[in-house]
């Protein structure tokens, strides 16, 4: 083989490492290199998560907490389960909702993302002048430390594809959620991107009635995810 021929080669041969290198730990966040990987992304860029996701409050107000209170109504003061909470934008979310008085429990297995809520949720104690009723825990999605229909409303918001089992991390998702109660979860739309961690809809919507959950929505949500709610069968 010529020397340029060997270049080109050896070209395409980064290229295709760069490529397989960018998909594992970018597109998929690390999920195919194991639970250990991904937990270690989040907490090399828990410090700068919120910039890179470009939350904005009024927009948590008007897709999260403002549906969530109109489908609890009349019950004000639910008890929550977000399961991968991250920097806790679905408990600061509810907190901000002028007819939330409930608990929330924010689990995530990333203990600087957990570090990140805290002090978000410190903020927000100094900013209003009242406690946050928010109880953040390391906890494996798939594997839920709280006993069954503990909760009003079980969350999970663009997670589930990130954890090892995503079925088994939605079955528990339900487990610990009351008859009755609430659950809303997202679904990730470029599942070609992430074979084996994502659905599509009728296969998410055959899942959730065969592990109790009946009224299953589909609602629009970002680029990337579809929100999915559910109540759990009495």
């Amino acid at each position: 083989m010529s020397d340029l021929g060997t270049l080109i080669a050896l070209a395409g041969i980064a290229l295709i490492l760069i490529a397989l290198g960018w998909w594992l730990l970018i597109e998929s966040e690390g999920v195919y290199l194991g639970r250990r990987v991904v937990i270690w992304l989040y907490d090399l860029y828990a410090g700068r998560y919120d910039d890179i996701k470009h939350f904005r409050q009024d927009y948590d107000h008007l897709f999260l907490a403002q549906p969530i209170m109109e489908r609890l109504a009349p019950n004000r003061a639910p008890l929550v389960l977000d399961v991968a909470t991250g920097t806790a934008r679905l408990p600061l979310a509810l907190l901000r909702h002028e007819h939330f008085i409930g608990r929330i429990y924010a689990a995530d297995l990333s203990m600087g993302m957990l570090y990140q809520a805290s002090r978000k949720l410190e903020r927000y104690q100094r900013e209003y002048q009242e406690s946050a009723p928010v109880l953040l825990l390391c906890a494996d999605a798939g594997a839920l430390p709280f006993s069954n229909g503990a909760f009003d409303l079980v969350t999970c918001l663009e997670a589930l594809e990130f954890t090892p089992s995503p079925a088994q991390s939605l079955r528990e998702c339900v487990r610990v959620l009351r008859p009755g109660g609430l659950l809303l979860i997202t679904n990730r739309l470029t599942g070609r991107w992430m074979p084996g961690k994502t659905w599509t809809q009728a296969d998410l919507t055959l899942l959730l009635m065969s592990i109790g959950i009946e009224q299953v929505r589909f609602e629009p949500w970002q680029v990337d995810y579809i929100r999915v709610w559910g109540v759990k069968a009495a």
